[in-house]
C-alpha cells in the first residue's frame, strides 16, 4: 500500500470517528456538511477541536473553508481547522485572516500495515479489551475531563465499531487507549498513562492491544493514528510510519 492510500485510509477513519461521535452524543447542535472540498463534521460539544473542518484535499479554496467555518460559527459552535502539511501559503493565510491561529507544532499522522500480533505486555501489567463494561475504568485511566466524557459516552464505547483497552497495576486502572473502525482501518484513539506508571512500556503495551482488539474484531488490516509529538518516537518503535501531519487551527482563548 504506497503512502497516499495509507493518508487517505487515515484521513477517513478521522472523520468516521468524529461523525459515530456526533451520532452518539447526539447534541442538536451537531451536524455534517460538505463545501466543494471540505468536509465538516460538528460533534456538537464546546471544545474547538471536536468541530472540525477538515481541509485535506489539494482541490480545497479558501472559499471553501471560509463557507465551513461560517457553518460551524452559525451553530453556536467553538471550531477547528486541520489542514494538511502541503497546503500552500495562500490557504493557510486565508485560514489566519479568518481569526483562526495554528498550533505551535504540527500534528503528525502515523501508519502501520500490515498488521501483526503484538509481542507480550510487562509482566505485572494486566489488559481488558471490550466495550462499555470498561467504560468507567477507561475514563479513570484517561483522567478525563468533563468533554471527554461525554465524547467517549456510554453509547460510543458500547458501539460495536468501538473497543476500548484499559492496562491495570495492582488493580488500578493506569493506561487507555481506543479502537475505532472504518471500513478495514483499526484508528488508536485516547491513548493515555497516568503519570506514576509512565517510561515503564505500559502505554504502548495498551496501544498494542487496542490494535489488537480491532484487527481480531474487525479483521482490520492497517492501524492509523494521529500523535502527539512526544509520542512519535514511541509509535515509531512499534513500526509505524509517518503519512503526513496536520497544521491545526483554532481560535485563541481569551
Amino acid at each position: 500500500m504506497d503512502r497516499d492510500e495509507r493518508r487517505r485510509l487515515a484521513d477517513a477513519n478521522v472523520v468516521a470517528r468524529f461523525d459515530l461521535t456526533r451520532e452518539r452524543v447526539a447534541d442538536p447542535r451537531g451536524g455534517t456538511a460538505r463545501f466543494g472540498a471540505v468536509e465538516v463534521v460538528a460533534i456538537g460539544v464546546d471544545a474547538p477541536y471536536f468541530n472540525g473542518v477538515f481541509a485535506g484535499d489539494r482541490a480545497t479554496t479558501p472559499q471553501d473553508v471560509a463557507t465551513a467555518v461560517a457553518w460551524v460559527d452559525a451553530r453556536g459552535l467553538p471550531v477547528s481547522v486541520r489542514l494538511h502539511e502541503d497546503a500552500g501559503p495562500d490557504l493557510r493565510a486565508a485560514v489566519e485572516d479568518m481569526g483562526l491561529v495554528a498550533h505551535s507544532l504540527l500534528l503528525p499522522v502515523m501508519a502501520l500495515e500490515p498488521l501483526r500480533p503484538p509481542p507480550p505486555p510487562p509482566p505485572e501489567l494486566v489488559i481488558r479489551t471490550g466495550g462499555v463494561e470498561l467504560h468507567d475504568d477507561f475514563h479513570v485511566a484517561l483522567e478525563s475531563s468533563d468533554v471527554i466524557r461525554r465524547v467517549f459516552g456510554r453509547t460510543l464505547v458500547a458501539d460495536a465499531a468501538v473497543r476500548v483497552a484499559v492496562g491495570y497495576l495492582d488493580g488500578e486502572p493506569v493506561s487507555s487507549g481506543a479502537a475505532i473502525r472504518s471500513e478495514a482501518t483499526v484508528g488508536l484513539y485516547a491513548v493515555a498513562t497516568i503519570e506514576r506508571a509512565r517510561r515503564r512500556g505500559i502505554g504502548r503495551a495498551v496501544s498494542w492491544a487496542a490494535i489488537e482488539a480491532g484487527r481480531s474484531a474487525w479483521g482490520g488490516t492497517i492501524a492509523v493514528l494521529q500523535s502527539s509529538d512526544v509520542g512519535v518516537p514511541v509509535y515509531r518503535s512499534m513500526g509505524f510510519e509517518e503519512v503526513t501531519a496536520y497544521f491545526l487551527y483554532a481560535r485563541p482563548t481569551t
